[in-house]
């Protein structure tokens, strides 16, 4: 595959991408996702710059097109846009954000359609790109060890180091990426698309603790087009090298994943149920007349 000239990877850099299509679930409804990975210490020892970045997301494509490695980390280019397309709701009525900007579904894109959450070990997923992609500057707000997440219009809703965001009990354990054990996140994708609340579990716990909540800036009500929305991973190292510097010494060793798992709603049908309240009692008005000159 040929990518732009400002994308210089080593020719053995990894990078791919892979989407859950035997279930589509419903965006109306919430979206429960996990998996486990293993990124031992080993993997990275030898270069202690390292670069490695993993994302998940929520995509309304069945199959991955011209996604770009590197700083993107399997999104498509954003110069090459096949269609947009608003959302509706029943009435029909565009739908848009808090801020008055209309949700588009881009259906010419990898990733990133509703939303993608990145862990990147060089934060340079948060960095303004390729014809003016949002983001972030270089010098200023690109961190270390980062978590970064990009909106349906790639803009970067979050984006701060693992070490500052991490809280009680975990901020011991994910204040970087490696692991020398199995590690589970796991994502809560709810109230239309409100909110998002991402979980961690160590191996030697059987019980979540929450990482971090976002609230995202948009509600998707019964929309049309959202029965059909499938969840992806993507991994890519080294994240960015030039030609002076490339090479194998920045890409990381050894990354497993397993049970990558997916629960929600599967079908069209948006179910309602009207709700009805008992009406309010009322104190009926009685007519009173006022007796003067008594005395008891």
């Amino acid at each position: 595959m040929a990518f732009p000239t400002d994308i210089l990877l080593p020719d053995n850099a990894r990078y791919y991408t892979f989407i859950e299509t035997k279930k589509n679930f419903n965006s109306n409804y919430d979206i429960t996702w996990s998996f486990s990975y293993y990124f031992p210490f080993s993997s990275f020892q030898a270069t202690p710059n390292y670069q490695l970045g993993f994302t998940t997301f929520i995509t309304s494509l069945s199959y991955p097109i011209s996604a770009l490695p590197g700083q993107y980390l399997g999104d498509q280019d954003p110069e090459f846009i096949l269609s947009a397309n608003a959302l509706y709701t029943e009435v029909p009525e565009v739908l848009k954000t808090e801020a008055d900007s209309t949700i588009l579904l881009e259906s010419g894109i990898l990733s990133g359609s509703l939303i993608k959450i990145a862990f990147d070990s060089t934060g340079f997923y948060a960095l303004t790109g390729r014809d003016d992609r949002p983001g972030v500057g270089l010098e200023t707000d690109c961190h270390r060890d980062a978590l970064v997440i990009r909106d349906f219009d790639h803009n970067v809703i979050a984006n701060a180091p693992l070490k500052d965001i991490a809280v009680d009990s975990v901020s011991t354990t994910f204040s970087t990426l490696s692991t020398d054990t199995w590690r589970t996140l796991r994502f809560r994708y709810i109230n239309l698309g409100q909110k998002l609340h991402i979980d961690v579990r160590e191996s030697e716990t059987t019980t979540y603790s929450l990482l971090t909540t976002i609230n995202l800036d948009f509600s998707l009500g019964s929309v049309a087009n959202l029965d059909n929305i499938f969840v992806g991973f993507s991994l890519c190292t080294p994240i960015s090298a030039s030609t002076s510097l490339s090479g194998y010494a920045l890409s990381a060793g050894n990354f497993y994943l397993r049970n990558f798992q997916i629960e929600g709603y599967e079908g069209a049908t948006v179910q309602t149920e009207t709700v009805t309240t008992p009406l309010l009692s009322v104190v009926s008005n009685v007519a009173t007349t006022t007796v003067t000159n008594v005395t008891a």
